[in-house]
């Protein structure tokens, strides 16, 4: 995933895999960092108020063009 999305890009949730947030199938959000060490972390700014990162291999999304 971290390959093909960059800070800035604007992304869709498909799965995510986190009982604690609010976020839904279909929110969305903007990428603001990109962790590569270890696990990838890809950190989003979500539109509901979140800050919450996707973990690469287990959450899914899609970049998304507005």
């Amino acid at each position: 995933m971290a390959k093909t999305v960059k800070v800035g890009d604007r992304v869709e949730l498909l799965f995510i895999n986190d009982t604690w947030t609010k976020l839904q199938k279909g929110d969305k959000g903007t990428v603001c960092k990109i962790d590569n060490d270890g696990d990838s972390l890809i950190w989003i700014d979500w539109d509901n108020g979140e800050y919450l990162a996707l973990l690469e291999g287990i959450d899914k999304f899609k970049v998304v063009k507005e």
